[in-house]
């Protein structure tokens, strides 16, 4: 861990603290590097355990799709961790002024079987499927802090932990490695207004997998058992707002919350 990487998770985590907008770091703190980016990062989760957000439960991708890379100037997309005191299951209520700038992703989620340690894979979307012990549809809440999206840096975003705030884990899809997974459909009940519908397949849920499974151990990261992994979301952010019910289908498992 460098003194820079230290700088750098500290100057976030006062931002947060403060609760002030997202903005790209400069100067100094700019991270030099994707590298510089993740040690910052992983100094913030140790920040944020010893700060009342206690330790890591799972991870996430971001800038899963290409057209996000290109605006963030990167060719590939960033892993980021979830706090395990923030992972809520189906029916929990948000309140939305806990969060700055709160928005929703709609995505799978993997819950891991085993370990995962430097030195094993690379894993692919085969190989990867043996560390997992189920999948569940889940929501993202990620925190934006009010972000201007045409001027965002993608190594800013990595060292701010992928703007993750959190997840709602549903229910375990029950058969699911004799299923396509990548063929269900997914769809977004957002209210009372018409649903949106895509695939489950539309963020490559098991190659995500193994890119963040790859990425961290690259990075002298552990996987451990039990933890959750989110694999992009495959219908559009969207902000919630108090008293909006959201739900979100993979197949016939629905999870589901209401914002207060």
């Amino acid at each position: 861990m460098t003194d820079r990487a230290s700088a750098i998770a500290a100057e976030i985590k006062r931002s947060h603290d403060a609760g002030e907008r997202y903005r790209n770091l400069e100067g100094a703190l700019e991270p030099a590097s994707l590298e510089e980016a993740y040690a910052a990062q992983f100094r913030l989760h140790e920040l944020h355990a010893h700060n009342g957000r206690g330790p890591l439960g799972g991870r996430k991708i971001a800038l899963a799709s290409k057209v996000l890379q290109e605006l963030c100037g990167v060719n590939a997309p960033i892993a980021g961790g979830i706090f395990a005191q923030e992972i809520w299951p189906s029916g929990a209520e948000i309140r939305v002024a806990d969060f700055n700038g709160p928005g929703l992703e709609f995505e799978l989620a993997a819950k891991l079987a085993a370990d995962i340690t430097p030195g094993e894979g690379p894993f692919d979307r085969q190989s990867i499927r043996a560390k997992v012990e189920s999948v569940h549809p889940a929501f993202e809440i990620i925190i934006d802090r009010g972000a201007d999206y045409s001027n965002l840096r993608a190594l800013t975003m990595a060292a701010d932990n992928a703007w993750c705030g959190g997840v709602v884990l549903g229910p375990s899809i029950p058969g699911w490695r004799d299923m396509d997974i990548d063929a269900l459909p997914a769809v977004m009940h957002w209210n009372d207004e018409p649903p949106v519908e895509a695939k489950a397949g539309d963020s490559d849920p098991f190659g995500s997998l193994a890119w963040v499974a790859n990425v961290l151990t690259g990075a002298g990261q552990s996987l451990k058992a039990g933890e959750i992994v989110i694999t992009g979301s495959v219908i559009k952010t969207r902000a919630p707002k108090p008293g909006d019910h959201v739900r979100h289908r993979i197949g016939e498992w629905e999870v589901d919350l209401r914002a207060i």
